[in-house]
This record gives C-alpha cells, structure tokens and sequence, in this order.
C-alpha cells in the first residue's frame, strides 16, 4: 500500500519505477510468503498474513482504519524509547486524501459522529473508559482489482514485475545510495539507478533488504545505529477470560461490524483513557467484544484486548544462515512480549472490566494476572511495525522525521515499520498519512532539483 501510494502521487510529477518482486495477477501467492522466514519467538503464520503480489496487503486486509492518540506521538517516562520527531498536527493537512484513498466516508473516528448516521440505537459511552471507532472503505480497498495502471494519472509510471532488489549500492563516500543491483525471477540480473531511492516492502521486509545489502557494510545498509530490525511491534490480542458479559446487554451491538444509512461499515471499541494509563503505568490498548465465526448470536460474546507493544531490542528481525531461491538470508523473526507488555494485559483487562461491570454489561468471574497467560494464547494482528524506527537522534533510529535514511541522504523507507511505538490502532490510515506526507516532501525537494539542473 505504501509503495503504490507513494508511486500514485510522485508519477505526475516525476519519473517513477517500481521494483516490484510479486506477480500483477489475481492467482493466489505461492509457498515462498512462508518458505522465505523462521519464527524463533511466539508463532507467526507467515503465509497467511504476507502477499508478495502488487499491492501487497491490500489483497488480503480486512480493511480496519483507526486513528492515533495524541498521546502517542508523545514521549511517555513509562514506555522506553518513545515519542515521535512529529506531531500529530504534521500528519494533519494529509488525512483527508488518505481518507479518500481508503474509500473512507470520513476520518473523523469520533464514536458520535461515526454513528451519527446509524439505522440503529449504539451506546457510544462508558464511564471511565474511551469509546473509540472503527471506519472501513466502501469498498474495502483493493489495489490490484481496482486500480488500472493505464490510467493517464500513471503516465509516469513504468513497473518491473516479478524482480526483486538484491543488494543496495553505496557512492564510494557512503554518504548516497548510488545504485541498486536487481535480479528478475529468471535470474536476469539489472541496476536501477536513481536520484532518490524508496524502500517499500513492508516491516519485515525492508528490514530484510536492508541487512542483506552487506557488499559494503557489514552490518547492513542504514544501520550505523544498530536498530535496523530491532524492536519489532504487532499488536498482540488476548481474550480477557476474568470477564462474563451479560446476555442482551444494549453493548452486545459492538461485536458487531455495523452499517451506517449509506452502507459505510463501522465497529466500537474502548480503552482506558491516558490519565488513567499514566497512572498505571500501561501501554495503549483498546478492548473489543466478539463472536468467533464458531459462535452463534445468542452466544455469550467475549472481550479481547488488542495491545500496543512497547518498543523492545528483543523483539527482532535479524538474518538466518540459510539463502532463499533469490540468494538473499532468509529472515528470522524472533517476536517477543516483555513485563510491560504482559502487565499492560493484566491491568487493562482487569481495569476495563471493572468498568464495564459498573456499566451493567456484564460481572468479572476472576482477575487477570500477568502469569495467567501462555505464548500461545497470544495471537497476531497482521502488523508488522518498528523494524526501522524514525527518530530525530540518528542513535535513536534509521531514518528522520522525513522517513530519510540519517546515513544517506538519498534513501527514503515508506510503511509501517517507519512507527516509533506503535499506538493500539491499527497502522494503515497512519502509515498511508505518513506516506502522502513523503511525497510531498519528494516532491518539494526533487522536483525543484529538476528544475534546476
């Protein structure tokens, strides 16, 4: 989503090329999403959340678009190595065309305003707690079934399908990406060279390529700072068992994914508010009621947490010494919860329900505690964030506030592994903000250098 946003709003401006290693077809992905990676840490089924075809994501999501806290990009003294080097005011003149980008109705996520146009009764709060929403395109967005590349929009535009980026190559000085050496399926090799070069292939990926490009580095491209591939963050979801709902609460109505009068989709979730997560010392978190697909409507729904991870060196994508079919080291994913993140867990399940028992929705049978849980109770959300973390110091992270590498000056990283921390909420309206907000800057900064030269 990231490579293709970026590519759909440089292409009127400037020359753009897009390495693009899937196939541009609807024939499912092949073996290599999972034969390419090693889980060393907690589960992840990697050929069920990965697609290597154009538009990536885009083919498999399930469309869920939420909005960042202001809090989030803020430091906070419980949560090491966060804050961002922007604002949320920075993202702001960006997020109506992300929104139009998603077939979003809005991207005011305010629960009011979202039901507003409900055909049905929702409470929209808590006492104590932070209703929260979720928007979803009408439709979904679909890049590889919707978008055409015929399009005049795209006259700028030229893809190499079915190739992959081998090895990034520095000028002598190290101070620019001075080439990148490429390989076709087939096993055809060629160099793109460029005036500015993005790396957009996802949180693993991008991590991937840029410790694989070790022609000159050791260590791996961009990576003075160590941190290429460190603090991995999904967003674990748990099931709060310490909490029985009542049957036909009015509340049962989020576990539902609801339609408003013009068919636009929406659903309602709830966290402690920032003061009260300060003075527990957690993380961000939302909590959501549902059905699995297993149960039935005069079921009892249940309550997850979707949790934001705290940023953790352990948690990491690194090399392993085996080579795919392309000749690059496979990657290893060893994902990891540490204590904050497990107490995060047990405070804010206990915490929530105590709310929503007040709320009459239902009573707490026990409390949650941190050691309840096992690794496999822990289930994935699909995220892949902070494998090349910005920051305004370059000790701190890969890339800046622009999402350019602070070791040269030419290389520029898209996506969501570009998050700092990494919020509740899921990252693609953030991530394609982030995004529409680089263009702008490649532009402003290319395009003038064209004039000039």
């Amino acid at each position: 989503m990231a490579g293709l946003a970026l590519a759909s709003k440089l292409s009127p401006h400037l020359s753009v090329l897009i390495v693009e290693r899937g196939d541009v077809d609807l024939a499912p992905p092949g073996d290599e999403v999972s034969d390419e990676a090693i889980s060393s840490g907690l589960a992840y089924p990697f050929g069920a959340i990965r697609d290597f075809r154009l538009g990536g994501s885009t083919s498999i999501w399930a469309g869920y678009c939420a909005e960042f806290d202001d809090f989030d990009f803020r430091p906070r003294d419980w949560v090491p190595m966060s804050g961002w080097p922007l604002e949320r005011a920075d993202l702001q003149p960006f997020r109506a065309d992300a929104g139009t980008f998603l077939n979003l109705r809005s991207t005011n996520f305010q629960p009011d305003v979202v039901t507003k146009e409900a055909l049905v009764t929702i409470p929209t709060q808590v006492d104590g707690l932070q209703v929260t929403a979720w928007r979803f395109g009408k439709p979904i967005l679909r890049i590889l079934e919707d978008w055409s590349f015929d399009d005049p929009d795209f006259t700028g535009l030229d893809i190499i399908a079915n190739a992959r980026a081998l090895d990034i190559i520095l000028t002598p000085d190290h101070s620019q990406v001075d080439h990148i050496r490429c390989r076709t399926r087939h096993a055809h090799e060629f160099t793109v060279k460029a005036d500015a070069y993005i790396i957009a292939t996802g949180g693993l990926e991008s991590a991937r390529l840029l410790l694989a490009s070790q022609s000159q580095i050791a260590h791996g491209v961009a990576n003075s700072s160590n941190l290429v591939g460190l603090c991995f963050c999904e967003h674990p979801h748990l099931v709060a068992q310490g909490f029985e709902f009542a049957l036909e609460h009015p509340i049962e109505i989020w576990a539902e994914k609801i339609r408003d009068r013009d068919g636009f989709p929406f659903s309602l979730c709830a966290g402690l508010p920032e003061r009260r997560q300060s003075e527990l010392g957690v993380l961000n978190h939302r909590a959501h009621i549902f059905r699995t697909p297993q149960m039935e409507l005069k079921d009892r729904p249940k309550l997850g947490l979707f949790l934001e991870q705290s940023p953790n060196p352990e948690s990491r994508v690194s090399l392993d010494g085996e080579l795919d079919d392309w000749g690059i080291p496979k990657l290893n994913l060893h994902w990891t919860m540490n204590d904050l993140d497990r107490h995060t867990f047990a405070v804010s399940a206990n915490e929530i329900g105590a709310q929503l028992e007040a709320f009459g929705a239902g009573h707490i049978t026990h409390e949650v505690r941190a050691t309840d849980f096992r690794d496999e109770d822990v289930l994935h959300s699909n995220h892949q964030l902070g494998t090349t973390r910005m920051s305004a110091d370059p000790e701190l992270g890969p890339i800046d506030s622009n999402c350019r590498s602070h070791d040269h000056d030419n290389l520029y990283i898209a996506g969501g592994g570009v998050f700092p921390t990494v919020s509740w909420a899921n990252p693609s309206f953030t991530m394609l903000v982030l995004t529409l907000r680089l263009a702008e800057h490649i532009k402003k900064r290319f395009c003038v250098e064209q004039r000039v030269t």
